[in-house]
């Protein structure tokens, strides 16, 4: 027997069982590219800063920050391969990558649950073109189902990351430019009624699938309705920031997408910018007012605050906590061992998704800890900066699973003074 305990599915008096399943089914939708990754690049030089932002929303880049590639070659005047000729001095990219954070967290989810009867699904649309061939040669090599990554005419969506390891005081950052490709052709129709026959869904950066995005209330109440747990995770939505420029985002068709959100993920700067709010204690306030149940603000290299009202992971109120003190001893007397930041963010809501998943599998009526499901996702962002790119490909099953959860025993030593668990 798997599943020990019954979880009440918020927003509905019907409860999932999860003591008669045998088997625990994640389906996630959103943004899957891939990456391009250029690393050294000085965010100082004078070729960088011909290109930095101005103002809110014109196109130009912002170190941390996602630009669109037709708003970078409008707001520069010239066409892009010559803008990142001048920024990587015509080097070719340090690696290739699979990126996208919905893809990259479920991968995550998926590798860390190789030991568990969980199967992985992923919904989205790719291009006819070399990209999207090389794009399904490195899925294939992951546990995640791609029976409905379906394929149409276009470009894959693809994004170039330029990473300085050097900025921000030496804690790295990076910057993305993002061709969306053929995710403009991807919509809530072309989700599958199956889809919604799962536990689990995600609903990852759908800022970068517009049409998913603009429809995603009706998504979130689908899944509520269908008695899924619902997971959010944000991107920065330059698509949006562009059109209401200051403004609020809007998250789907109005702010009732909140109350069917089970778990919210999202970083200090989306966390404004989605609740309209000018600093981050009002925007907390915003989300536990529209009711979401359950949710976690990172920002960066600085603590989370994590918080979750006890319909689906039991009652914690705000908590903060820190980044993973081994992660970064290891990186300052190791910088040999430095592969950069791309992805940390995604890996780490992937190993929220992984433990939400193992508390279902092992707790009793003592109900689900957001805090060891944050402690999970430090764990497996940690282990990012450790590789380039977002995606992991292991070399045997097991192995991803192994390293994170040494770093998940480290971290649990580190705040066990913080966090002790009732």
């Amino acid at each position: 027997m798997y599943f020990l305990f019954d979880v009440l599915i918020p927003g509905s008096q019907k409860t999932k069982d999860f003591t008669e399943m045998k088997r625990l089914k994640i389906s996630g939708t959103g943004c899957s590219l891939m990456d391009f990754l250029y690393s050294g690049i000085d965010f100082e030089s004078r070729a960088f800063r011909n290109y930095l932002s101005k103002r809110d929303g014109d196109g130009g880049l912002v170190p941390g920050h996602l630009v669109f590639l037709d708003g970078l070659e409008k707001f520069a005047g010239k066409k892009f391969d010559g803008i990142l000729r001048e920024l990587t001095e015509g080097k070719a990219p340090a690696a290739f990558n699979l990126g996208g954070p919905a893809i990259v967290a479920l991968i995550n989810t998926a590798q860390l649950l190789h030991d568990r009867n969980v199967e992985v699904d992923f919904y989205a649309a790719a291009g006819k073109d070399e990209i999207g061939d090389s794009l399904f040669s490195i899925l294939a090599k992951t546990p995640v189902n791609t029976d409905n990554y379906i394929r149409v005419e276009g470009a894959t969506p693809s994004t170039f990351v330029l990473s300085d390891p050097s900025f921000n005081g030496g804690k790295g950052e990076r910057t993305f430019i993002n061709d969306i490709g053929t995710a403009w052709n991807f919509s809530p129709a072309d989700i599958k009624e199956d889809f919604f026959d799962s536990e689990i869904v995600l609903f990852g950066a759908t800022a970068l699938v517009p049409n998913i995005h603009d429809g995603l209330t009706g998504l979130l109440k689908k899944g509520k309705d269908k008695n899924c747990v619902n997971i959010v995770t944000t991107v920065f939505d330059f698509r949006n920031e562009k059109k209401h420029q200051g403004e609020k985002w809007p998250l789907g068709e109005s702010d009732e997408s909140f109350k069917y959100i089970d778990l919210l993920i999202v970083d200090h700067v989306e966390s404004l910018r989605i609740s309209g709010e000018r600093d981050v204690k009002k925007a907390i306030g915003f989300f536990i007012e529209k009711g979401v149940s359950s949710f976690i603000v990172t920002n960066g290299a600085e603590n989370l605050t994590a918080y979750s009202d006890g319909r689906l992971f039991r009652k914690q109120e705000l908590l903060s906590l820190p980044v993973s003190a081994s992660v970064v001893k290891t990186l300052e007397e190791h910088p040999e061992l430095k592969g950069d930041t791309t992805g940390c963010g995604d890996n780490f809501a992937g190993g929220v998704i992984a433990s939400l998943c193992r508390q279902l599998t092992e707790r009793g009526k003592g109900g689900l800890d957001i805090a060891e499901a944050c402690a999970w996702g430090i764990a497996s962002g940690g282990f990012a900066c450790f590789y380039m790119g977002g995606t992991y490909l292991e070399k045997t099953k097991g192995e991803k699973l192994g390293k994170v959860s040494a770093l998940y025993q480290d971290y649990s030593k580190q705040i066990k003074e913080i966090y002790r668990p009732a």
